[in-house]
């Protein structure tokens, strides 16, 4: 978790493919480097800044587009699992409610 990833890009008709590198292994997402990737897209001219960005990547199809002043991602969801709820855990946060 300390190290950054490197983002590459190669521009493709429909958007960009988009890999993420740690200094040893390929990644499968990797955030920063997505919202870097997009950033300087917009601000080289290479994306027109009115336009959303596709990307696709190990983990699917990614997409970010601009919102005013900000970047808005758009990233693959894990759906939830139903799990028990452990028998003390209700008891042990009851005693430090305030």
């Amino acid at each position: 978790m300390n190290l950054s990833e490197t983002a590459f890009l190669v521009s493709r008709a429909d958007g960009f493919d988009l890999r993420w590198f740690s200094p040893t292994v390929e990644v499968d997402l990797c955030g920063h480097a997505t919202l870097a990737s997009a950033h300087v897209l917009w601000e080289t001219g290479r994306v027109p800044s009115t336009d959303a960005i596709r990307f696709h990547t190990k983990s699917g199809l990614l997409t970010a587009a601009r919102r005013d002043d900000w970047i808005e991602l758009d990233f693959p969801a894990t759906p939830d699992d139903k799990v028990e709820t452990p028998v003390d855990l209700i008891a042990a946060l009851s005693r430090h409610a305030t």
